[in-house]
């Protein structure tokens, strides 16, 4: 779950506060692709770096994200996720490889969220994921729980 949480998309990202009236898209639909040279991976944490990941985002209507998360390594497919969650905190079951996992999405300012996912055992994780500029996606995941710095830092590019 560590591996793919961090997409998301996951949007998958930090305990944030209210949207405070944001409406309208993020700006984050479309196709993306991970900079593996302009991330930061923790592989004690979440095993080996992916050789590749896209994200698409095939929903962004400023109510709920939907995405799908694909993961590369060596051997082939390293990590699956989908998800399609309201920016409320409303929690969803979104599907992380094999697994059925809650997600909850919060909007965090007009063009940022945070999701947190929690599997069966009860661990969590957060991302807060957000755009540095229209072509440029940004995930600071914590895997660990632990304060402090991001346990992964990643950046996406935009493809389409």
């Amino acid at each position: 779950m560590a591996r793919v949480a961090y997409a998301l998309l996951a949007v998958g990202l930090l305990a944030a506060a209210p949207a405070l009236a944001q409406t309208g898209p993020i700006g984050a639909a479309g196709r993306w692709t991970i900079d593996l040279k302009a991330s930061r991976f923790n592989e004690a944490l979440t095993g080996p770096a992916p050789t590749a990941a896209e994200v698409d985002i095939t929903k962004d209507d400023g109510k709920s994200l939907a995405w799908t998360l694909i993961e590369e390594d060596e051997a082939g497919l390293a990590a699956l996720q989908f998800a399609d969650a309201p920016l409320d905190g409303t929690p969803v079951k979104a599907v992380v490889n094999t697994q059925i996992v809650e997600i909850t999405v919060r909007r965090e300012g007009r063009n940022a969220i945070t999701a947190v996912t929690t599997n069966k055992t009860g661990r969590k994780q957060s991302m807060r994921v957000w755009l540095s500029d229209p072509d440029t996606l940004r995930v600071e995941q914590d895997v660990d729980g632990i304060p402090g710095p991001p346990d992964q830092s990643l950046t996406f590019r935009r493809v389409r």
